[in-house]
């Protein structure tokens, strides 16, 4: 984390106890005039980050006056002058109009979304999430002591501070999210205005939160939503064209499994934007167990591993698909990654069955030719299959490794 990312995170933070402290202040909870002059003196330090954050900005041209000059560097200079010092040092007590300005620094809270943007590993919820929980709370605070100040409606004041400060984030809770309970109302026509700027603010707080959590919740179910609206347009294709009642349930059985394991997505379509590298190391972290068991890769250095990863391709089958016949030409092998499969003779004789985490058709790679037995999934399968011209190509690169090979062949010939 760099310098100017902690002061940011420290302009967020000081606007926060600005926002939440100040109004606290305005309506005399916190008397002590040495407590205002402390929390003066840490809004100016906090305003000094914002100017200097300011100031910092690439974009900046110092041959362009306007391009220096905004409304907000014009608060945070106002900011930056301890008021509460100067009139406690001229006037022997402090002016709680002057806190006013300060309140200005609270703007900087918003920028909570930046700092979020500058930590990668957090999850999408939380981009959502957390601005909502920082914010709304202190838009009830402000408004709450806000109705302290304009005289608590029909509750009035009350010598427990903190209960007088509970109800009126009640009313504040209440008025902003609905309409009110009634319970407690404005009497005076300043209370009345306030009131109705707070329910006419309500509208868009609601709407914010709503449409926020509509899309959150839409965000978590979008594995789904593409599931099934894929599933629409075959169910619609397969009413078009007649397809008899067996093979459509086959194909519902197959967009079921997708939808179990997959969550609706084929192959690795939603990592193809990642960079090759970060790729690798996903398909290293998947593919290792099962790697680390073929035996002519004991030895293999990291990076060959990796680029043979990179080759692999992604195959589905059904239950009872026939992966390779008798006769076929060896081209490849495969890596079961979920599933099983049934390697069977000429006859239809059971040679040996094969269970998630094994391969098989490797001498395919080693020596070519044409398939002796025969490979038939028993279940739906997850099946990753490395091409023998991939292999080779890879090989190229290893001059090591491809003689190593070579020797593995000799072996087994013999």
């Amino acid at each position: 984390m760099g310098k100017t990312q902690i002061l940011k995170i420290l302009s967020v933070a000081g606007a926060f106890l600005v926002g939440f402290w100040i109004p606290l202040r305005l309506i005399g909870y916190i008397p002590d005039p040495h407590m205002e002059v402390v929390f003066d003196l840490l809004i100016s330090a906090v305003a000094g980050i914002n100017v200097y954050l300011h100031f910092s900005k690439p974009e900046k041209n110092v041959r362009q006056l306007n391009s220096w000059i905004s409304v907000g560097l014009i608060c945070d200079l106002i900011c930056l002058l301890p008021l509460s010092l100067v009139a406690f040092v001229f006037l022997k007590t402090t002016v709680s109009g002057l806190l006013l300005f300060n309140l200005l620094a609270a703007r900087h809270v918003r920028h909570i979304k930046g700092i979020l943007d500058n930590f990668g590993h957090l999850q999408p919820i939380t981009y959502r999430l957390v601005p909502i929980f920082v914010m709304i709370p202190l838009l009830l605070h402000m408004i709450a002591c806000a109705w302290i100040y304009l005289g608590s409606g029909t509750a009035g004041p009350d010598p427990d501070k903190v209960f007088e400060y509970v109800k009126a984030l009640y009313w504040a809770f209440t008025t902003l999210t609905t309409v009110g309970y009634g319970d407690i109302s404005a009497k005076t026509i300043p209370q009345m205005l306030f009131t109705c700027g707070v329910q006419v603010t309500g509208v868009g707080v609601f709407g914010f939160i709503l449409s926020n959590m509509a899309s959150l919740m839409a965000r978590r179910d979008a594995a789904r939503e593409h599931h099934m609206d894929n599933l629409d347009k075959v169910e619609s294709f397969m009413r078009t064209h007649r397809i008899p009642m067996d093979t459509r349930s086959k194909v519902r059985s197959y967009y079921h499994y997708m939808w179990q394991h997959k969550k609706g997505y084929r192959d690795h379509s939603a990592l193809e934007d990642l960079p090759k590298k970060i790729q690798s190391e996903l398909f290293f972290h998947i593919n290792k167990p099962v790697l680390e068991q073929v035996p002519f890769l004991k030895g293999a250095s990291h990076d060959l591993v990796e680029d043979l990863m990179n080759e692999l391709e992604v195959r589905v089958c059904v239950p009872g698909e026939k992966v390779f016949r008798i006769g076929d030409d060896g081209d490849a092998m495969y890596f079961i990654y979920k599933g099983s499969v049934d390697i069977l003779a000429n006859d239809g004789h059971l040679i040996a069955h094969i269970k998630e985490g094994s391969f098989f058709g490797e001498m395919a790679l080693l020596r070519g030719g044409q398939r002796i037995a025969a490979a038939q999934t028993t279940q739906f399968c997850d099946l990753h299959v490395l091409k023998k011209a991939s292999f080779e190509k890879v090989c190229q690169k290893y001059p090591e490794f491809l003689q190593h090979v070579r020797s593995v062949v000799q072996e087994r010939a013999a």
